[in-house]
C-alpha cells in the first residue's frame, strides 16, 4: 500500500469521526435513507446517497469550517494591515476574492470582520445544533464558500466520488430556501431585485447594503454584523 493511500485512508477516518460535530443535521439532510427506508426493499434505493456518503460529506463540512474561518481571519488581517479593500490589492485574497466581484471596492476590513462574524455564527449554529434557517444573504454566501471548501478538500484527498458529491448537493438543496444569491455572480442580473421582474418573482434585496439584514424577525444576525458602523464626529 502506498503512502498516499495510507494518507487518504487516515483523512477519511478523521473526516468520518468529525461528522458527529455537525449536530444540526441528520444523515437524511444529505439524502441518506431514514430508518424506515433502510428496511424498505424498493428497487430505487441503489440510486440514493448512502449513510457512509452522508457521514463523509458531513465530516468534510466540519473540516472545511476550520479552513474557511482560518482564511477569513487571514483576509481580515491583511486588509487591516494594508488599509485597503479587495479591489485595491495586487495580490489575491484567501477567500474574499470568491465573493461577487461587483462589490470588491466595498470589501474593506470592516466588511471582512462582519463577514467573519457571520461565518462564525452560522457554523456555530451548525455544530451546536441550533440551526433552523439561513438568516441573511451573507449567510447564504458563507454557505456557498463552505461547500466549495468542502469539495476542494475532498477532491484533494481523492474522496469526492459521485455519492459524496450527491450528498453535498442534497444538503445544499435542503438548507437553501432559494438560489437567488447566485444572481450576484451574474452581472446580467445586476439590479434584478429592484426591477419589476424581481418584484414579480419575489426576489429579496440582493445589494450589499442588504447582506447583513435579517430576512425576517424570526432570523438572527449577530449585532456586530448587522449594525452599520457609527460615523465618527469630526
Amino acid at each position: 500500500m502506498t503512502s498516499d493511500a495510507v494518507d487518504t485512508e487516515a483523512v477519511q477516518r478523521r473526516m468520518r469521526s468529525m461528522a458527529a460535530r455537525l449536530r444540526a443535521f441528520e444523515p437524511e439532510m444529505f439524502g441518506a435513507p431514514d430508518e424506515e427506508e433502510k428496511d424498505d426493499d424498493l428497487a430505487d434505493h441503489g440510486s440514493r446517497v448512502s449513510v457512509d456518503d452522508a457521514e463523509l460529506a458531513a465530516g468534510a463540512l466540519v473540516w472545511a469550517t476550520d479552513v474557511l474561518l482560518d482564511e477569513l481571519f487571514q483576509d481580515a488581517y491583511a486588509l487591516a494591515a494594508e488599509e485597503m479593500n479587495v479591489a485595491e490589492r495586487d495580490r489575491p485574497m484567501w477567500l474574499l476574492d470568491e465573493l461577487p466581484s461587483r462589490y470588491a471596492l466595498q470589501y474593506d476590513v470592516r466588511f471582512a470582520r462582519r463577514f467573519l462574524v457571520t461565518a462564525i455564527v452560522l457554523t456555530t449554529r451548525f455544530t451546536e445544533g441550533s440551526f433552523e434557517q439561513l438568516s441573511c444573504v451573507a449567510e447564504e454566501l458563507v454557505l456557498r464558500l463552505l461547500l466549495g471548501r468542502a469539495e476542494v478538500t475532498l477532491e484533494t484527498f481523492g474522496l469526492l466520488d459521485e455519492g459524496v458529491s450527491s450528498a453535498l448537493e442534497c444538503f445544499a438543496e435542503m438548507v437553501y430556501e432559494d438560489m437567488d444569491h447566485e444572481w450576484l455572480y451574474d452581472d446580467s442580473k445586476d439590479g434584478i431585485d429592484e426591477s419589476p421582474v424581481g418584484e414579480y418573482l419575489g426576489v429579496a434585496p440582493l445589494g450589499l447594503a442588504s447582506w447583513f439584514k435579517p430576512f425576517g424577525e424570526d432570523r438572527y444576525v449577530h449585532p456586530y454584523a448587522v449594525d452599520e458602523p457609527i460615523a465618527e464626529e469630526g
